[in-house]
């Protein structure tokens, strides 16, 4: 998943889009229907990691939606048709074409990159042939865009490939957009595509220069507005507006201030609602905007959590060879509600997503392990198909699996106590000495930093030492930074 906030994140606001519309109660979320209306990942990440902004400047010199009020803009937009999930095609994109684009996505999400790839050359070459709009550029940087921000590459020569292809499809689906759009400015699939690459170019720059992944990340979010200014019915677009949204409203005061004096107020509500409508009624970027759902959607409160959970059964259930998502989901069980992991429904269910895995590559092999080292803390001594490979090197997450160490440690500690009472001394020294090498081995990965502070943030709200009541225990020391 990408990490893009620069701290954890705060308590979210709830939507007030209708429960039925916001798909609290029936999530309609990646269900690969081919060809009706397949939910996919057409643009992983269109806007990532923009907090700051210097000015409200124009692109092509044409004006964005920023003078109107997001949440009016969302009560506008023209409703989804529910049959089909309002499915249409984009202007100038053809059905094969579309189908394609949607059939590579899926095989993506499924941990199949080989085949997902194949399809994305497929699709160029269609493109190519018909003079189509460039949306294998943009699905090849959004595979490979996700793959560089998790790190899921396992050596140096394998992240050399992988920032190459990005760095191609960025060129080609850059100049193929720009060229159509010197001659229609207002082209709705043209804006989205280029806004798309764009907010991916963004996402590579944050860490090593912050001021031109600004610019890119401004003029971005610039045009999916013009893309929607111009088609209503382009859903995908509020997944930019939603991130822009929910990462600058977690950002230092100062740069809030500067955006509300350009007229850009943010919040984390209104990045809510906007995530949630390309998310439930978008038709290419729903399984992505779940995921970014998945980071800004608070764990502390029971709905919000509730509808989290709700996005992670479908993740599973939609994908069930890939690994990943059973990761996230038993991560954020045990970060913050380990009570409804400890069962013998979770070790069955748990076992069962074991014996589905796929194991295709590093990343698959990787989040396969990571699950394997956390259901031996359901069953420690597991037959030899269900336990870890203790060889296996994780790189970012070196630190996994002492944390799981010292879950089992406090759990073990915490079962003999009494209501309201508090550890041995000696137990909490201990466990303050596991939480410090589980810091430091997360500080010292390749993770990019706010990565790390992600699983710092993790890492320090589930070794809080809690009693059976469920309150925190105080031991005279702050375990957490909230």
């Amino acid at each position: 998943m990408f990490v893009i906030f620069g701290q954890e994140p705060t308590q979210s606001e709830k939507s007030v889009i209708p429960r039925q519309d916001a798909g609290i109660r029936s999530l309609k979320i990646v269900k690969m229907r081919l060809p009706k209306r397949p939910a996919t990942l057409l643009s992983a990440l269109l806007l990532a990691a923009v907090t700051v902004a210097s000015g409200e400047s124009t692109v092509d010199g044409k004006t964005g939606l920023a003078d109107k009020s997001l949440a009016a803009e969302i009560a506008l937009a023209e409703p989804a048709n529910e049959e089909g999930g309002g499915y249409y095609l984009y202007r100038e994109l053809t059905q094969e074409q579309s189908d394609l684009a949607h059939l590579a996505l899926s095989q993506a999400y499924s941990a199949n990159l080989k085949r997902s790839r194949k399809t994305i050359a497929a699709l160029r070459d269609m493109e190519t042939a018909k003079h189509l709009p460039p949306l294998s550029s943009l699905l090849s940087v959004a595979v490979d865009v996700m793959r560089y921000q998790n790190g899921d590459y396992e050596d140096e020569e394998e992240e050399r490939d992988l920032l190459k292809s990005i760095d191609d499809a960025l060129e080609q689906g850059s100049y193929l957009c720009k060229r159509a759009l010197e001659k229609e400015p207002d082209h709705p699939t043209y804006l989205l595509i280029l806004g798309g690459i764009r907010g991916f170019s963004a996402t590579l720059k944050i860490h090593g220069n912050p001021s031109q992944a600004m610019g890119d990340g401004f003029q971005a979010l610039k045009l999916l507005e013009r893309a929607r200014g111009q088609d209503a019915r382009i859903k995908d677009s509020y997944m930019g507006t939603g991130i822009f949204n929910c990462t600058a409203a977690n950002a230092p005061l100062f740069v809030r201030a500067t955006l509300k004096i350009i007229g850009r107020s943010v919040t984390m509500k209104a990045g809510l609602e906007a995530l949630r409508v390309s998310a439930y009624k978008g038709q290419y970027t729903s399984v992505s905007s779940q995921l970014f759902l998945i980071q800004f959607l608070t764990p502390y409160d029971q709905e919000l959590a509730r509808e989290k959970r709700e996005i992670f059964h479908s993740l599973e259930s939609s994908f069930p060879r890939n690994p990943y998502y059973t990761f996230l989901k038993t991560d954020e069980a045990l970060c913050f509600y380990p009570d409804s992991f400890y069962s013998h429904a979770s070790r069955t269910a748990l076992a069962s997503r074991i014996s589905s895995f796929a194991s295709t590559d590093f990343s698959t092999r990787r989040y396969a392990n990571l699950v394997r080292y956390q259901y031996t803390l359901l069953d420690p001594s597991p037959e030899r198909r269900y336990a870890p490979d203790t060889s296996f090197q994780f790189r970012d997450y070196a630190f996994y699996p002492a944390f799981l160490e010292a879950l089992r440690f406090k759990r073990a500690i915490e079962d003999t106590l009494g209501t309201d009472e508090k550890p041995p001394k000696a137990a909490i020294a201990a466990l303050k000495e596991m939480t410090e090498t589980c810091m430091e081995l997360i500080g010292n990965s390749p993770m990019n930093p706010t990565r790390r502070r992600y699983y710092q943030w993790h890492v320090t709200d589930a070794l809080r030492w809690s009693s059976k009541n469920g309150r925190a225990v105080p031991t005279g020391a702050s375990t957490t930074s909230r």
